[in-house]
């Protein structure tokens, strides 16, 4: 595609790498580009820094405008852009091409050189051990998609023979429903309750992530995990064309001990193994592979160990599914959580705390409010924060050898941080300083 002189708005562009991309792929491809956010300049500064190479950038801070629309002839839309938007609606009713970057990225990468996986969690991680697998058996591949960069940064990478590994979130596979295609191979690790500040309801999310497989043909394969009380329904699955593989717990040797923790990691371990074998990579080399994962980073990431003490970062866990997964996976723990609510229900969590958490510090927000709520075991909370520096010097008051701290916030970051990476950022560097 020949974007020379095409003029280029950037609509929002964050702080989590994507916008950072798509304003250096066009840049680079001599558009003319403009960015407008919400943000003021100090609190972006962060992502200019990285575009200070390309000082023919346009900028407007503080404010969307329809003047900026008439302007362009293409909008990359930042993913975090509600439905309904004003200004969206505004380009769209005035005939104006909106994109993502993830739809510019298909019109380079083909649907076929593609293994797309998606879920409400464990993508990130199936997404890494797929690659891990794939990659030690020599085949040309790369991983990308919601992975903290733009897909356009990969664009250079990509050959007609690489295979081009993309963690989807349902925001990303909204392209891929514009452009009306899936990935030859799909992975869906789980649907639960996710997004719902986002989706107006579960079924509309549901929909969203059944895209994946909604314009697979014949010849392609999607790879579900059995018995999962969303995409195990003939409902979900009716319209697939795709060869439907189902992956489960039984997949795995009874005495297999991965470097990662946690059932919620053999599941992800069983859906790698199962595209691997689909790739004509042998069960006995691939388990070795997979075996000795150790992780992906912020995705209950061992970060440090202080007198006997683990410290746990686990940023990404933003809503309570994932939050009763950690606790699961580190029972007697102190935690480290809350934040803010994504219109998600937190009885079943607030059980699981009860049951699983020795003490809590919790960092504020309308989450923590409705967990404190609904706990029975309020004797267990030690404090609630709005600075991350002073919770974590009152956690090292308390802590003893053989203990675990488990940040899994079980809740968004926007009331005290940019993101859950930042969130996650701040985290690492405060431990580092403070537990020596």
């Amino acid at each position: 595609m020949d974007f020379k002189e095409k003029k280029v708005l950037i609509f929002g562009l964050g702080l989590n790498q994507g916008g950072v991309g798509s304003a250096k792929f066009f840049a680079k491809n001599g558009s003319h580009v403009r960015v407008t956010d919400l943000k003021s300049k100090e609190l972006l500064q962060p992502s200019l820094d990285l575009l200070r190479d390309f000082p023919d950038i346009e900028y407007v801070f503080g404010e969307h405008r329809n003047e900026d629309i008439d302007w362009a002839d293409l909008i990359i839309k930042n993913p975090s852009v509600k439905p309904g938007n004003e200004f969206i609606e505004y380009s769209k009713k005035i005939g104006k091409r909106v994109e993502m970057d993830m739809g510019i990225f298909l019109e380079y990468v083909k649907p076929s050189q593609i293994i797309g996986v998606t879920g409400t969690k464990g993508k990130s991680t199936t997404a890494s051990l797929i690659y891990q697998a794939l990659s030690s058996s020599n085949l040309p591949v790369i991983l990308a998609g919601n992975i903290g960069i733009s897909v356009l940064d990969t664009i250079d990478q990509v050959t007609p023979e690489t295979i081009v590994i993309l963690e989807l979130s349902s925001f990303n596979l909204e392209s891929f429903d514009r452009h009306q295609v899936s990935p030859k191979w799909a992975v869906i690790t789980n649907i639960t309750p996710d997004h719902l500040n986002y989706y107006q309801t579960m079924d509309e999310y549901i929909r969203a992530k059944n895209v994946i497989g909604k314009y697979q043909s014949q010849n392609d394969f999607i790879f579900l995990r059995r018995n999962d009380p969303v995409t195990s329904k003939k409902q979900f699955t009716e319209n697939f064309k795709g060869k439907i593989d189902y992956f489960s717990l039984d997949d795995l040797p009874q005495d297999f001990e991965p470097n990662i923790k946690g059932e919620h990691n053999l599941l992800n371990i069983a859906a790698a193994l199962k595209v691997s074998d689909v790739f004509g990579i042998g069960k006995t080399f691939a388990l070795k592979i997979l075996s000795n994962f150790s992780g992906v980073p912020f995705r209950q990431q061992l970060i440090k160990t202080w007198r006997g003490v683990k410290i746990i970062n686990d940023t990404t866990s933003t809503g309570p599914d994932a939050g009763i997964k950690a606790l699961m996976s580190y029972p007697d723990c102190i935690l480290i959580a809350g934040g803010m609510n994504k219109n998600m229900p937190y009885d079943e969590y607030a059980k699981i705390f009860d049951e699983k958490v020795k003490k809590a510090f919790f960092l504020e927000g309308d989450s923590t409010e409705l967990i404190k709520g609904l706990t029975k075991r309020s004797d267990k909370i030690m404090g609630t924060y709005n600075n991350l520096e002073q919770l974590l010097t009152d956690v090292k008051r308390i802590v003893q050898s053989g203990d675990v701290v488990l940040f899994s916030p079980a809740a968004t970051s926007f009331n005290l941080f940019q993101n859950e990476f930042d969130r996650g950022r701040k985290f690492n560097k405060l431990v580092e300083q403070m537990f020596k």
